[in-house]
């Protein structure tokens, strides 16, 4: 590379409505990646992590113009994927994603995109959409037949027209530009560009640091009702030859998903280290900082150790807007846990014994112990539905 970089911040949020993140994101110095996925039972979050994977993969330090065929190859991949998982799992059906990816590469930019997730460049103070969603009422945009403004609430609006699904060959929207220092990149799913507008956008961009700007991003969609995930990649483009370690963010980081996609390898968060020169210098000019490191190492190791501990606790237990039964990875005490996946399981259908136990939570050795226990609750509720005068069963109302 000609000395630029891309200096990054990235988050993914579940929103207010969502049960589960069917978003992936990906950031580096030299990619950014967003992947919306969408189905039934979780299988978006699925197509959306795989996505991100396979673009990862793909996407090897050669110049612009190659990295276009290499972006349109990770597509093709990633439709296989998506194959291969629908195959195993019949009910995943369905199950697909958008996908938005920026290569840098010397004082180019290559850009792949399809579906609605959408890439923005502000410069000078001004913002510019970058991509073109793939969606229905764009189509009639395009047609003269609706406005902007009418889109924006049109009914059918959510309607894609292009997504990575295993099944259809899609068509992926391939360019190189060039940019500079002083560029910014946004890269958003419609949980963003769907509920806040360009003048909104632009204002949350204006923030000198990256932090700042995706902070003031995520709040913005918070504030008008977050009905969508939203996954927000911000990029400076500098002209320092940066060493950031690459991040992984939504569906992709989720070591569930991670689990139930075998024959993906995901990118590694945290391989980028210093080069020798700036080391030295770290170490000569900074001779307090070895047991400064040290202590840190240590409170790292210990978080590290705490993380892993958590990911691989389960649990069952009420999820309480919808008072159903569902699975929860972490421990009940102090909301050290997220909610993994919703039954269509109500707890007012369970035997009074069951019911209590399942609001004092049941644990779990796996995800698959929990969706057991599930499977036996629901046998219990289906034997007080044949048999209501059963001791303990709920009263049903005629």
């Amino acid at each position: 590379m000609s000395g630029l970089s891309l200096r990054f911040a990235a988050r993914s949020e579940i929103g207010r409505v969502r049960r589960n993140n069917e978003d992936a994101g990906f950031a580096a110095v030299d990619l950014l990646v967003v992947a919306d996925g969408m189905g039934g039972h979780e299988a978006g979050e699925l197509a959306s992590a795989a996505t991100v994977a396979a673009v990862v993969a793909a996407a090897t330090q050669s110049g612009a113009d190659e990295v276009l065929g290499q972006l349109a190859d990770a597509v093709i991949t990633s439709g296989e994927y998506i194959a291969d998982v629908v195959a195993a799992n019949r009910d995943l059906a369905g199950m697909g994603t958008t996908m938005t990816a920026i290569a840098l590469r010397e004082d180019r930019i290559a850009m792949a995109h399809v579906g609605d997730s959408r890439a923005y460049v502000y410069r000078d103070s001004e913002l510019q959409q970058m991509t073109k969603d793939h969606t229905f009422v764009q189509g009639l945009v395009d047609a003269g037949e609706i406005t902007l403004e009418e889109a924006a609430v049109h009914p059918r609006r959510n309607l894609m027209m292009r997504a990575i699904d295993g099944i259809h060959a899609v068509e992926v929207d391939l360019s190189v530009r060039e940019t500079r220092e002083g560029d910014r990149y946004l890269l958003c799913s419609d949980g963003l560009c769907g509920v806040i507008d360009s003048t909104t956008i632009a204002e949350c961009l204006a923030a000198t640091d990256l932090t700042q700007a995706v902070t003031l991003l995520i709040d913005a969609a918070m504030t008008a009702g977050a009905p969508d995930n939203i996954t927000v990649v911000v990029a400076d483009v500098v002209s320092d030859s940066i060493e950031i370690d690459p991040v992984l963010i939504g569906s992709a980081a989720d070591t569930a998903n991670q689990s139930r996609l075998p024959a993906i390898d995901f990118p590694e968060e945290g391989e980028t280290t210093l080069s020798f020169s700036d080391r030295e210098l770290f170490v000569v000019t900074k001779a307090w900082a070895g047991p400064v490191l040290t202590t840190l190492a240590v409170i790292g190791i210990s978080i590290a150790a705490a993380i892993w501990w958590l990911a691989n606790q389960w649990f069952v237990g009420v999820y309480e807007q919808g008072k159903v039964v569902a699975i929860f990875q972490g421990v009940p005490a102090g909301g050290l846990s997220r909610l993994v996946e919703v039954s269509a399981l109500s707890v007012d259908q369970l035997p009074e014994f069951e019911r209590d136990q399942v609001f004092k939570t049941f644990e779990a050795a796996s995800r698959e112990d929990a969706q057991a226990t599930i499977v036996r609750l629901q046998n219990s509720a289906e034997i007080c539905r044949q048999n209501p005068e059963s001791p303990g069963c709920p009263v049903i109302n005629p």
